[in-house]
């Protein structure tokens, strides 16, 4: 992962020590013999804006994600992975391409991922994989660049897990015998928070009703959150929190319903018994805990993403509670089914952690974005820093005991923002070779409409 960064940081503080592995790990087999990884096929669950604490493998109180819960108990879930930016376009990029969002040219809403990048579509399918995706436009449209590699790119044009359904299944009917790489990506979770019912309903009983004529829609959340760049920071009532939130965790469980469909199919076909099943999201969502909403803070409820592989039949379960990375994906599926990687990764495989080895360095995650003054953060395993280059502004949190990072500890822990805070400046030292600027054209006609009803435009 980063070669170049991580020797200067053995300073930062030490892993937490369980089992044999020195990661917390909490993994089948940590003791003794575990059954060999050998995945044929990748598939990959993209739920885009999906916040990791609301479900419930990752502790939320309400019933939102029976079905994922279910995945994540045959799974190794990572308590603690961070996507590199707060929005699709970057975040996926990386999750893609293992590499930062300066290195792959998607940092603006306009940019496109830069043609020289070589994605894990494109490493699969030169070593032979059938590859397709299915996703849901907006900013995975093929325009964007994100679809490069894949022999099949379909764009479901906002139709979700049900729309797609079809497509999805009936192509993995046809390649289940050959080595494959699916992408199936959703925004069914995204704005406009608009599930079917019953799942609309389902978290509303017992609330205050909204204000009159709120309805949480995308223009209407969207509104709040531009209105700092017009002059006025506008907040929205607690009740209309509320309902947005309700809203959104009906969204959640409408999404996991589909995927226990998918996984019902994946199952039924006997898919379950050697492929490599991921589940992860992009980035999270905001309401009100940083005083906005949507995404576009890099604040640990927008960064912090849920992250859920299960192994062949089950092979390996259990929990990382180190702190990942979402470029840490990509090398992380070519080495399980045995592909070598691109050179210059940023990510790095998380193989080892999974098998319960001791970290040869300190674990780190970086995220960066050009909004708010250029911010970037670099989180360890027992805190989590942000710092604004523009505003010169350092905020620390201890983000296990605050999930939500309501108390900035950086006046207090002076000590602890000295040892951290020259990590993102040697990050930003490791980056700046890589980085790759990139055209910026017109959108399409059917794009702009489904950025528009996404709540971008």
């Amino acid at each position: 992962m980063q070669h170049f960064v991580r020797p200067f940081l053995h300073r930062l503080g030490h892993a937490r020590i369980a089992c044999s592995a020195g990661l917390a790990l909490l993994l089948t087999g940590c003791a003794g013999e575990v059954p060999p990884l050998a995945p044929r096929s990748i598939i990959l669950l993209d739920i885009d804006t999906l916040r990791a604490d609301h479900l419930g493998c990752y502790g939320y109180g309400l019933p939102t994600s029976p079905n994922i819960d279910a995945l994540a108990a045959e799974s190794v879930r990572f308590e603690w992975a961070f996507s590199q930016a707060p929005y699709t376009a970057p975040s996926q990029g990386s999750l893609l391409t293992g590499l930062y969002p300066t290195a792959h040219g998607l940092v603006l809403p306009s940019d496109r991922l830069h043609e020289e990048v070589t994605t894990l579509a494109e490493t699969l399918a030169a070593a032979g994989f059938a590859t397709a995706g299915f996703v849901d436009g907006g900013h995975m449209a093929a325009e964007f660049g994100i679809g490069q590699g894949f022999q099949l790119y379909h764009n479901a044009d906002r139709g979700g897990l049900a729309g797609m359904a079809p497509r999805v299944l009936d192509w993995l009917g046809e390649h289940a015998d050959e080595r494959f790489l699916l992408l199936v990506h959703t925004y069914d979770v995204h704005t406009p928070y608009d599930p079917p019912e019953p799942y609309r309903s389902q978290f509303l009983a017992g609330l205050d009703p909204p204000s009159p004529g709120f309805t949480a829609s995308a223009k209407q959340l969207r509104d709040i959150r531009v209105s700092k760049y017009h002059g006025s920071e506008e907040v929205l009532p607690p009740n209309d929190v509320a309902y947005a939130r309700a809203l959104y965790d009906g969204g959640i469980r409408s999404a996991d319903e589909w995927i226990g469909t998918y996984l019902t199919e994946i199952r039924r076909m006997g898919l379950d018994r050697d492929a490599l099943i991921v589940l992860f999201s992009d980035h999270g969502e905001e309401f009100q805990e940083h005083g906005s909403v949507l995404h576009e803070k890099l604040y640990a409820t927008v960064t912090r993403i849920p992250l859920l592989i299960r192994f062949p039949a089950g092979g390996r379960r259990g929990t990382v509670s180190t702190v990942v990375e979402g470029v840490d994906l990509m090398p992380t599926l070519l080495e399980a089914v045995g592909v070598e990687p691109p050179p210059g990764l940023h990510g790095e495989s998380l193989l080892p952690l999974i098998r319960g080895e001791r970290p040869s360095r300190p674990p780190l995650a970086f995220g960066e974005s050009p909004f708010f003054g250029i911010e970037r953060f670099v989180a360890t395993d027992e805190y989590r820093l942000q710092y604004s280059r523009v505003h010169d502004r350092v905020e620390l949190y201890s983000y296990r005991d605050d999930p939500h990072e309501q108390r900035d500890l950086a006046a207090e822990r002076r000590a602890v923002v000295a040892r951290m805070r020259p990590a993102i400046a040697r990050w930003e030292s490791f980056v700046a070779p890589t980085r790759r600027r990139t055209a910026r054209g017109p959108l399409s006609d059917e794009t702009r409409k489904q950025l528009e009803a996404l709540g971008y435009l």
